[in-house]
């Protein structure tokens, strides 16, 4: 039963047996590309296979589900007819199927997608896609998607009679999820809220709070407080990747790398010298803004340059307004106690 069986790892080390070609594959078959000879079908390794060891070296970040399912979509058992979106259908050797027999199996696709497969799932449908294209738009890795997608079925399952707004707490999940990400994600709550609102959806900061401390009572479960720190990689990014920003680092005569790695320290150890309680309720993102722009003035002290960040530059780069950067900066000087050089 194994003749003919071709492997696809020992296909590059083989060669025709009639002419010594070179093999390629075509339409399901083995041939070769010199005389047109088949040789055998080809037969692909699946790339998953039940009780297959987990490599140890690799890093575990799967969510696991039922078969059939996938964490970030309403799915059903069973498979789909050809690919997931695929509109135009082949045979087992790559032919295309007759047109009769097309139309034929697109409405059955069709009709098995949207009612077989959905179900009474409509609004977890319809939550999950908007998750998806919320995703895309906040350019999120699949690790944060699927967190949420998880996130959200556990409070569906436990609190199901409880939930009036599937929406409104896909984007609470989605807060909890880039929080227990930490600087992996570093996106704000008004960041949510206004994806939300240019999808199309009635989600705004002050309902995404309460719906949160509803869950809290429900679940016992809220969001993270996020920590300016965990911005430090996003203002960093942000300030680096301005052109003017750059243009300036370089008139100072700075390494780009050198400057960044200095701003980080700097930027960090301001942070950790200003405690919790004289921080307050300030924003976390506006302050690690603020922070940035005061260790830049620490460095130009400490080498004696002109420092690079202006009020105006910092806030053109991180979207931030002057004002409240100048009112944390205020704050902040009297902490850390900078010279009076560096306030004027």
């Amino acid at each position: 039963m194994t003749d003919g069986i071709h492997e696809p790892t020992s296909m590059v080390s083989q060669s025709c047996p009639d002419c010594g070609g070179f093999l390629i594959t075509s339409h399901g078959h083995i041939v070769c590309a010199e005389c047109g000879l088949v040789i055998s079908r080809e037969y692909v390794l699946p790339t998953y296979q039940m009780g297959e060891q987990i490599q140890s070296d690799n890093p575990e970040a799967t969510v696991y589900v039922s078969l059939g399912n996938r964490m970030h979509i309403v799915d059903g058992l069973g498979s789909y007819i050809g690919f997931h979106k695929d509109k135009y259908f082949q045979d087992a050797n790559g032919q295309p199927l007759s047109g009769r027999t097309q139309k034929k199996f697109k409405r059955l696709k069709t009709i098995y997608s949207t009612r077989i497969r959905i179900g009474k799932n409509e609004a977890k449908y319809r939550a999950l896609r908007t998750l998806n294209h919320v995703s895309k738009l906040l350019m999120l890795n699949e690790q944060v998607r699927d967190r949420t997608a998880y996130l959200y079925k556990k409070v569906i399952s436990d609190s199901a009679d409880k939930i009036s707004n599937n929406i409104l707490l896909i984007a609470v999940c989605l807060l909890m999820a880039v929080r227990e990400f930490k600087d992996g994600a570093p996106i704000t709550l008004d960041e949510i809220a206004t994806v939300f609102e240019k999808c199309g959806h009635r989600v705004n900061v002050r309902s995404m709070v309460r719906e949160a401390l509803r869950l809290k009572s429900l679940i016992g479960y809220a969001p993270e407080i996020r920590k300016p720190k965990d911005y430090v990689p996003r203002v960093l990014s942000m300030l680096m990747n301005n052109g003017r920003v750059l243009n300036k680092i370089k008139s100072r005569g700075w390494d780009i790398k050198t400057f960044e790695n200095e701003l980080r320290d700097k930027t960090l150890m301001i942070l950790g010298m200003i405690p919790t309680s004289k921080r307050g309720g300030r924003n976390p993102f506006i302050f690690t803004v603020s922070a940035a722009y005061a260790s830049d003035r620490l460095i130009a002290f400490q080498y004696g340059k002109r420092p690079v960040l202006t009020q105006k530059l910092t806030s053109t780069a991180t979207e931030v307004a002057e004002y409240s950067i100048r009112d944390h900066f205020g704050m902040m000087k009297k902490l850390i106690e900078l010279p009076n050089e560096l306030v004027q």
